[in-house]
């Protein structure tokens, strides 16, 4: 193990000049908390995980790069395995940029064709903790209905390989 920390007073020069921030906006940090207490830890929250990380892909460069530099600002995930169960966009008023728009739908089709429900949630409506809780327990039981369905479809495929090699 090795713990790679200068001394304070020492400072490494790098081509440009980088500093620490902070990982999340008050914004996302209230909507941080809030989640956090809605779940009571039932769920694993986590903050702006980069899309290859989260899905499957071709392994050609096209694919990896559609995805690997963008995030969601929450991703919902079961305690047990970590599985992805739907993910969280706290949308500003920057998600009203042409270019912010392309973005989001490229998002919007991803999530959607992945069968991971995505929830859309303008910033001014997260403080309606009631339709917050009906939403998010929505998408939860309907990607659980999704998983089953998976589930359900691959041991339908073992049973009738099975069967053929037999």
């Amino acid at each position: 193990m090795k713990l790679i920390a200068p001394d304070p007073k020492v400072r490494i020069r790098m081509p440009y000049e980088f500093t620490a921030k902070a990982l999340l906006t008050e914004t996302e940090k209230r909507f941080y908390d809030c989640l956090a207490k809605i779940t009571d830890a039932r769920c694993r929250i986590q903050v702006k995980p980069r899309l290859a990380d989260v899905f499957q892909h071709e392994k050609t460069n096209g694919a990896f790069q559609m995805i690997s530099q963008k995030h969601v600002d929450f991703l919902i995930c079961r305690n047990e395995d970590w599985m992805p169960m739907l993910g969280i966009e706290l949308d500003d008023d920057s998600h009203q940029r042409a270019e912010r728009k392309d973005r989001d739908m490229f998002v919007n089709n991803l999530f959607a064709s992945t069968g991971v429900p995505l929830l859309r949630l303008p910033v001014r409506e997260y403080d309606d903790l009631e339709k917050l809780v009906t939403e998010l327990t929505r998408a939860w039981q309907r990607r659980w209905k999704t998983l089953e369905m998976e589930s359900t479809t691959s041991v339908c495929a073992v049973n009738l390989l099975t069967r053929q090699v037999s």
